[in-house]
């Protein structure tokens, strides 16, 4: 682990800025174009599926800014394929795999996209994974559940992501590091969240922390009272307790906790204790002070998120945990669509990792790769959510992990985890 300081998870102050400032423009000349026999100007239909309202509604701004903003500045540098542009067709998906569906269908049948990207949620990738594989689209997720990119997915589904299992090992390294003896954890029943116990178990175990009890709840219940007295009421109580789950179910949890004044320290996941600024809101500073959360997180210190963030207009210190996947997923896009010289998923996707991976001339900068692509360089694009590095099976590899603390009514990073490196 290193020390990153006391950077200020999304500063309120930076919403309200944000607010009033333009999308980025005048962004350098792309290179020349040759050979393609696409039409200039015909638009290149780009589906993305954000929550907006529901449960998970809190992080669709963001990154719908994010597509915005990137799109703005592939198109303003002369599009791809000859003067092609994007243009992305927004779609709700209300927090509700019912309500993704149908809007996948719409995207697939009335807008006629060529990829869905966005995705945030699991349920709602588990749900709309079978319509897009089955009309050979491209799917780009932020999804964690393992499934999502397990099966015959034709090579058609990336995850912009750690996978579950690893968010499970990554926080129960985290917890291990705050020398906590016994820890117990209480869970919600999901595809997300299941996939993350068994390793984080092992990696206790190898530590030799011992993991007193072990609570699966069900999502919406109407009380969470028996099983937080059954976890934090324990004799002995533990040292820690790892919570993971969603922010509904949390809030609940945690005004229990005050309620009975448990004395357990908690680790909950990010999307649970944040929210984007929900957490608190819903149940106060004081109730707050001292939870610690985890999360997936951006290379924080590296060149191409900082040069997302300016781009967002933010403060230097923001931290974008979901909007510079979406970043990310848009340059991916049109760097593997300039390289196959088409928008067909089943021919471009199998150039997504040419232009990701190494080897390769490391580029962090969409306009300057798309030059380079057409010149024939073979490049390692650096994203701005990770270092865009896919296995076999789309899952992505390398990333890096943040743990907060709540002090004080904000939102405090404490370290940043670097996922091992895997060979490629």
């Amino acid at each position: 682990m290193t020390k990153s300081g006391n950077l200020i998870h999304r500063p309120v102050k930076r919403r309200t800025v944000l607010r009033g400032i333009a999308a980025a423009g005048g962004f350098a000349a792309a290179a020349p174009y040759i050979g393609y026999s696409h039409a200039a100007g015909e638009d290149i239909n780009i589906g993305v599926l954000l929550p907006f309202t529901g449960s998970q509604g809190a992080y669709g701004p963001d990154m719908r800014k994010a597509a915005d903003i990137t799109t703005k500045k592939i198109n303003d540098a002369g599009g791809i394929l000859g003067g092609r542009k994007f243009k992305l067709f927004f779609e709700d998906d209300e927090s509700s795999p019912t309500a993704g569906l149908a809007a996948t269908k719409k995207l697939l049948e009335i807008n006629k996209c060529v990829s869905v990207i966005g995705i945030w949620g699991s349920p709602i990738a588990m749900a709309i994974k079978p319509v897009l594989v089955g009309a050979n689209t491209c799917m780009m997720v932020s999804g964690a559940a393992n499934a999502i990119t397990e099966g015959d997915t034709k090579g058609l589904v990336f995850r912009y992501q750690a996978k579950a299992t690893n968010w499970g090992s990554g926080m129960a390294q985290a917890m291990v590091s705050r020398k906590y003896k016994t820890i117990s954890i209480l869970a919600q029943q999901n595809a997300f969240v299941i996939p993350m116990i068994d390793p984080a178990k092992k990696v206790f175990e190898k530590a030799g922390v011992k993991v007193l009890d072990t609570v699966i709840y069900n999502p919406d219940q109407p009380s969470y009272r028996a099983e937080v007295q059954r976890i934090f009421g324990a004799n002995p109580a533990p040292d820690a307790v790892m919570c993971l789950g969603l922010l509904t179910d949390f809030v609940s949890i945690v005004r229990e906790t005050t309620r009975m004044d448990a004395k357990s320290k908690i680790m909950a996941l990010s999307i649970m204790a944040d929210a984007e600024g929900q957490f608190l809101k819903a149940v106060g500073p004081e109730a707050a002070e001292g939870i610690e959360h985890f999360q997936p997180s951006p290379p924080l210190s590296s060149p191409s998120y900082k040069k997302f963030v300016k781009l967002m207009g933010a403060d230097e210190n923001a931290i974008f945990l979901f909007a510079s996947n979406t970043h990310d997923q848009i340059c991916t896009l049109a760097m593997a669509m300039e390289k196959a010289k088409s928008t067909e998923s089943l021919v471009f996707t199998k150039e997504i990792r040419a232009v990701c991976n190494p080897p390769g001339e490391l580029v962090n900068d969409v306009v300057e790769a798309l030059g380079k692509i057409r010149a024939g360089t073979k490049i390692n694009f650096d994203g701005a959510g990770s270092s865009c590095d896919f296995d076999a099976q789309g899952d992505q590899i390398n990333r890096s992990y943040a743990v907060f603390k709540i002090v004080g009514g904000k939102q405090v990073l404490q370290d940043v985890i670097k996922e091992p490196e895997v060979a490629l």
